[in-house]
């Protein structure tokens, strides 16, 4: 990390404190947590709900402390909603089982029955072969009845599973998605960049990393507030996403800084995709909805590096890194690249 990132780091982190000691507010990792990332501004969707919540309560508590951090900060949602549905999943198994088994062992006493039937059935005089007969008809009804039953009993616990099922893929691609943009989060970038690089060692093939950050972007905030920056926020990540091809995934990696997965992709071909965006980027013209005026345009430094084989996947993040913090040395609104350390 450059020295200015870490100075940064510090005067964040010594703010956050101060802010916590002048509001009263447990100084708690979680709550530490929650103000530097507010301190940062890096988490828009944070701060607006840090906002809003104080806003409505009046005051920071303990308790809305804990329900931001398990919002923003752990998977403790996603996990109880996986196992709820679990569970449900269960429900229905063994109700499907249970039906299974009271048919499977009225079907075997029909079965018994049947045989005795048979056993006596020429020993039998005409009006006591009419009564088994009328008994054979009455138990061949109720197996019927009973057949119906099991069908529509396994009908609907079939028809709960599906539906269990698209309830359990809901939950993991909302787990995945950056609620605010709607593009992949930065979990799923972790999980698609691994898989990637997993392919790219196994196949020899070329992997490309862009790393991108929108320009000045605090100051959109601090002029038109944070119901305009995150409409920004949403502007760049669908033209990340409208300006890549299928094999390729833009993610928000944090606050407004973004990222592009390229698979089967040259260094010399990813630095002109990233120069495509950034020019896509810049053509966007700003309109606040509330006066209907052009405010600017948004520009975009950005980060450009190849995988080099069997490195570590933060190695080849962080030289991508390295490569964004170039392209705002340079003045901004342009591509950098680095070349991998090790060839292939």
């Amino acid at each position: 990390m450059p020295i200015d990132d870490f100075e940064k780091v510090r005067v964040n982190a010594r703010k956050a404190m101060a802010l916590m000691e002048e509001r009263g507010i447990r100084q708690t990792p979680h709550n530490y947590a929650i103000w530097y990332e507010y301190i940062q501004e890096s988490n828009p969707d944070l701060t607006r709900a840090v906002n809003e919540l104080i806003s409505k309560h009046g005051k920071y508590t303990d308790k809305i402390g804990l329900d931001l951090y398990a919002q923003f900060f752990t998977r403790e949602k996603e996990g109880r909603a996986v196992q709820e549905t679990s569970r449900l999943v269960q429900k229905s198994m063994e109700e499907m089982l249970g039906n299974l088994n009271e048919s499977s062992a009225n079907y075997s006493s029909y079965g018994e029955n049947l045989n005795s039937f048979a056993e006596k059935v020429e020993e039998l005089s005409g009006a006591e072969l009419q009564g088994i007969i009328d008994e054979i008809v009455s138990q061949t009804n109720s197996m019927s009845g009973n057949t119906i039953s099991l069908q529509q009993g396994i009908d609907s616990a079939s028809r709960e599973i599906a539906d269990l099922k698209r309830r359990l893929q809901f939950v993991q691609q909302e787990a995945h998605t950056d609620s605010l943009t709607g593009i992949p989060n930065r979990k799923s970038f972790d999980m698609e960049l691994a898989k990637k690089v997993s392919e790219a060692q196994e196949k020899e093939a070329n992997l490309c990393l862009i790393m991108a950050d929108i320009d000045h972007f605090k100051d959109f905030n601090d002029t038109h507030g944070h119901t305009f920056g995150d409409q920004v926020i949403k502007l760049v990540a669908s033209t990340l996403a409208k300006g890549i091809d299928g094999s390729a995934v833009a993610a928000r990696y944090g606050g407004e800084e973004f990222s592009v997965i390229l698979p089967n992709t040259e260094l010399s071909e990813a630095v002109n995709i990233a120069n495509d965006l950034r020019m896509a980027i810049s053509a966007k013209k700003l309109i606040k909805r509330s006066t209907k005026k052009e405010v600017g345009k948004i520009t975009m430094s950005l980060g450009v590096t190849a995988y080099a084989n069997r490195e570590n996947v933060m190695t080849f993040i962080n030289r991508a890194d390295q490569a964004l913090y170039s392209a705002k040395k340079s003045g901004r609104n342009c591509v950098k690249h680095a070349e991998p350390a090790l060839s292939r």
